[in-house]
């Protein structure tokens, strides 16, 4: 071409209409719509029971209209992940330039609850996405809760912070983080901006000050979870059949529990269930028609030691503090180890109607319940909480999120990482608290 003909054809480009800088294009407008979209219907009624048919119809498109922007189920899973993840890592960038580990830990919370935020997906189905995708989430879900730790450890270096075990602290916070998400639609609660400022308020009191009031003492716990085991109470004659083979439907749905609570019931396959326990899967259908029955009894067996647990906080502890704080340290202990209590995971809506509200309803008398007790503890002194139903929340959120982080072989025992959960939630973090 021309020096002449490069002359045209820029100042034909220069009369187009440009974008302002900043600005999204309408793709990636439209793409940002989808994904919000898709997001809100994942943390609802879970991915399996999202298919591409219903993201469409809610936003008014046809199917092939989401293939123009994303590949497959999959790669709108991935981008969603991709997107929380990013977000969370934006989040700890700008507040890493607050002055000491206490001020970068309240930046994090304030960006991450802040108001006006679109939906975030919760990042736990990583056996849905393909090998390449699960490595790209795992080592960015990795590299966020690292960042988060050097936070607490670089509290810990300027004395800001008690010298807390920071990846406990970290990974406790990102399971506050992700259960605030999903606590509403399974206890009822509300949601939207003024839940976010709340649960910011609360969050950022419990971490500063503890919830022990001034005169509340040194908690510590000398319960095993263990004891409340089904299989604690089940005779040892192997010659009674019932009662080996309701000890051998305890070890399935113990293993059930544990692996839907770490890899995501979606993630989750019958023989992956069956691979775990060295049988086959035909023996598991033994016992279950089909993947949603298993599901059910999982949930169950979970709600009858969420309530098991807090039956016995309530009449070992002798302060209102004491037995809230003691149902926590025995729900951690059973997440950390072998008991797994199945969580409430996202996905509601999916399962079955009757037994749905029957859940729902059990998973807010729990809430309530260890409410009551965080205001029994104000009543006698023992506590100071000020928003005793979200502070019940908060504490379920960094014991449920242990099966997503804690290794297998990681060598320290149930009730070590139950202790390090619970001393945050005593004494809080900043050495200026009230727990000092």
């Amino acid at each position: 071409m021309t020096a002449e003909g490069h002359r045209d054809a820029k100042a034909s480009d220069d009369a187009k209409p440009r974008r302002r800088a900043g600005r999204p294009s309408v793709r990636a407008s439209r793409r940002q719509l989808v994904l919000d979209r898709a997001v809100q219907l994942f943390n609802r009624k879970g991915i399996a029971a999202t298919p591409f048919a219903d993201i469409a119809d809610e936003l008014g498109l046809t199917r092939a209209a989401l293939y123009y922007y994303f590949a497959d189920r999959s790669d709108l899973v991935f981008q969603c992940y991709s997107a929380a993840l990013d977000q969370m890592a934006e989040d700890l960038a700008d507040a890493s330039e607050a002055g000491s580990g206490f001020e970068a830990l309240m930046a994090f919370i304030d960006r991450s609850l802040g108001p006006g935020r679109p939906a975030q997906a919760i990042v736990t189905e990583l056996g849905l996405l393909t090998p390449a995708q699960a490595d790209v989430i795992a080592a960015a879900r990795a590299r966020n809760a690292s960042r988060l730790a050097d936070f607490v450890a670089h509290g810990a270096a300027d004395g800001s912070l008690r010298p807390l075990q920071p990846d406990i602290v970290a990974q406790s916070l990102i399971g506050i983080l992700a259960w605030a998400r999903v606590s509403p639609a399974w206890t009822g609660g509300v949601s939207g901006d003024r839940f976010r400022v709340r649960l910011s308020a609360a969050l950022k009191d419990l971490l500063t000050h503890g919830a022990a009031g001034p005169h509340a003492g040194i908690f510590a716990c000398a319960m095993a979870v263990d004891a409340l085991s089904p299989l604690a109470s089940q005779p040892g004659n192997p010659f009674d059949r019932g009662a080996m083979a309701d000890a051998r439907l305890e070890v399935l749905l113990a293993t059930a529990s544990r692996l839907f609570n770490r890899h995501g019931i979606e993630g989750t396959s019958i023989d992956s269930i069956a691979a775990a326990l060295g049988m086959t899967s035909g023996a598991v259908y033994h016992y279950f028609p089909d993947k949603p029955a298993l599901v059910a009894a999982c949930y169950r067996r979970g709600f009858d030691l969420f309530e098991r647990i807090a039956e016995t906080a309530h009449r070992q502890g002798q302060t209102g503090l004491e037995r809230a704080i003691l149902g926590t340290h025995l729900n951690a202990q059973g997440q950390a180890g072998l008991l797994s209590p199945l969580m409430p995971q996202p996905g509601l809506d999916a399962l079955p109607r009757p037994l749905r509200g029957e859940l729902a309803q059990r998973a807010n008398r729990l809430k309530r319940l260890y409410a009551q007790m965080l205001r029994q503890g104000a009543a006698d002194g023992s506590s100071r909480i000020a928003d005793p139903l979200l502070v019940a929340q908060l504490c379920a959120g960094a014991f449920g999120w242990l099966p997503k982080w804690l290794p297998d072989d990681d060598p320290r025992a149930p009730r070590a990482i139950a202790d390090e959960i619970c001393a945050l939630f005593w004494r809080g973090l900043h050495t200026q608290g009230t727990g000092s």
